[in-house]
């Protein structure tokens, strides 16, 4: 052997200098996403003020984007393969911004709403995206500090955007953040040009079949979700475009919706036994565990996403706060989320997965029916805070546990379909939360002040006010005597119907916040999945 080939064998090759741009780089794309999932909850009464429009129709462009992101995310995933993480990174992003950039110039909600779908259809390649960057970018412990360090920006992230969001909305305007969104989103393509990541040859195609079945399933159930409040769930309201039998049009797109769905996993598991390649791998749903964690996931964000649209509403409409101080109220659940997710790992180290998960759904559960019983038109109580804390504790572990099992029970290889159906999940929930929360709120406010009215000898003596879900308004007070002022009320009526709006909206909170804690127990029956103890 040569000296040469001795110093060759003596000195090992320089390990490869890391590159932290690309964990900046999803960081950054996730930090806009908390950005605008949290703003136009704080900004809902300035954008009912400042476009002329109404809080449900508000409440339709909170939905459009997650409805957006969860329908398409599947195909994001793919798309990820084909064009290669970098590249769907890029079009993900030009995408994004100019979804916002239509929200920012909107003059009608209808614009607004068609921005947070453009948006949507970004976000649906970021989310998966975001997984399959960090795996090709990193391995061993530099991927997982990755992964927390992700999970961390977007923890602070939703603490931030709630302050920072609610203080630009009530300085410049609900058009501000739009603006700081867009600035943040062109510094990421300037970081995303200059990341460099390897790129793999995509064997196989694309199933447009399954991309029809996996979004038309997703756009059928949130949108029949979306018209309980207006349609009725059971039997037709007056606002049901078509009624069979008296039944609302709801059930007919729940059942299709659930057959779509259904259609689309019997096809990718016809597609994974032949040549062509399905849409999403079978073993991603296939498996009880992975079922129970998605089915988690989807139940806590949806509590998650209820809770961040009616505590703002509540707040800035019936106790006139500001939007910086509507935040504040937010606050300690955001911090409380954030500390507990932080501390998961740990608790995973202590405990089996099972207990793990079911005690934060039942805290979560507790948590909120609490807020429920103790919220008040003061906001004063002890207990509203301590239900706040304790529910940010649950929604951190139930997130973080359920998302870190399902990455660590799947093949590394799955990395990126984990993440388009861990997104599907999360956005479920999310859109499904808001338009659940919506529409429990605007039906017991109908229910509640028609049968206040009712039982008010003085109200209909003289007039005759009807009350249902399509005529009721989550408006404030101000607002609801210049709507009445046309129908020849007295002023002590005028008074009293003011007194009935404001107890009917209390009713309807407390009664919405109920049905979200009964809805994140709904999977704890799906955990006997889980691992039951703790492996030594």
């Amino acid at each position: 052997m040569t000296t040469e080939d001795q110093e060759s064998v003596a000195t090992p090759p320089a390990p490869a200098k890391t590159t932290w741009l690309p964990l900046a780089l999803v960081c950054c794309t996730g930090l806009v996403s908390v950005f605008n999932a949290s703003v136009l909850p704080m900004a809902i009464s300035a954008i009912v003020e400042g476009l002329g429009t109404t809080v449900s129709h508000v409440q339709l462009a909170i939905v459009a984007y997650g409805m957006f992101v969860a329908a398409f995310t599947v195909t994001g995933g793919k798309i990820s393969e084909v064009l290669g993480a970098r590249n769907t990174q890029l079009l993900g992003l030009t995408l994004y911004g100019a979804g916002l950039l239509l929200c920012l110039l909107s003059q009608d909600v209808s614009t607004l709403i068609a921005g947070e779908a453009l948006a949507g259809l970004g976000g649906a390649l970021l989310v998966p995206n975001a997984l399959a960057i960090i795996g090709q970018a990193y391995t061993g412990t530099q991927r997982t500090v990755a992964v927390s360090v992700l999970s961390g920006t977007t923890g602070i992230g939703a603490a931030l955007a709630l302050l920072v969001g609610g203080f630009l909305v009530q300085t410049w305007g609900w058009r501000a953040p739009f603006l700081l969104m867009l600035l943040i989103v062109a510094a990421t393509i300037a970081i995303a040009l200059r990341t460099r990541l390897p790129r793999h040859t995509f064997e196989g195609s694309v199933d447009r079949v399954s991309i029809l079945l996996s979004a038309a399933g997703v756009l059928l159930l949130v949108a029949a979700i979306n018209q309980i409040g207006s349609w009725g769930l059971l039997l037709a309201a007056e606002g049901a475009p078509v009624s069979i039998l008296g039944l609302s049009p709801v059930l007919a797109l729940l059942v299709l919706g659930g057959l779509v769905l259904h259609a689309f996993a019997a096809r990718q598991y016809s597609l994974s036994g032949g040549d062509r390649t399905p849409l999403l791998d079978p073993q991603v749903f296939g498996s009880g565990p992975n079922r129970a964690c998605l089915s988690g996931l989807i139940a806590v964000n949806l509590l998650m996403a209820g809770v961040s649209y009616l505590l703002p509403l509540y707040t800035q409409m019936v106790l006139g706060k500001s939007p910086t101080g509507s935040a504040a109220m937010m606050v300690p659940i955001s911090l409380a989320a954030l500390v507990s997710a932080a501390g998961t790992p740990a608790l995973m180290r202590r405990f089996a997965v099972r207990p793990l998960l079911t005690g934060a759904h039942l805290l979560a559960s507790t948590s909120v029916i609490l807020l429920a019983l103790t919220i008040s038109n003061q906001w004063s109580s002890a207990w509203t805070w301590l239900s706040e804390i304790t529910l940010g504790l649950g929604i951190g572990v139930g997130l973080s546990a359920g998302a870190a099992l399902l990455m660590e029970s799947s093949p590394t290889h799955l990395a990126g379909e984990i993440g388009s159906a861990r997104g599907m999940a999360n956005f479920l929930g999310l859109c499904t939360g808001t338009a659940v929360a919506g529409a429990v709120l605007m039906s017991v406010l109908a229910s509640a002040a028609s049968t206040r009215i009712a039982d008010d000898p003085d109200m209909w003596a003289g007039t005759r006010i009807e009350i249902n879900t399509s005529s009721v308004g989550f408006v404030e007070n101000e607002d609801l005597r210049g709507r009445l002022a046309g129908l020849e009320l007295t002023p002590e009526q005028l008074d009293r119907a003011v007194e009935i709006n404001v107890e009917s909206r209390l009713v309807a909170l407390r009664a919405s916040l109920c049905v979200l804690g009964l809805a994140v127990l709904l999977p704890v029956v799906t955990f006997r999945h889980l691992p039951g103890r703790k492996e030594e």
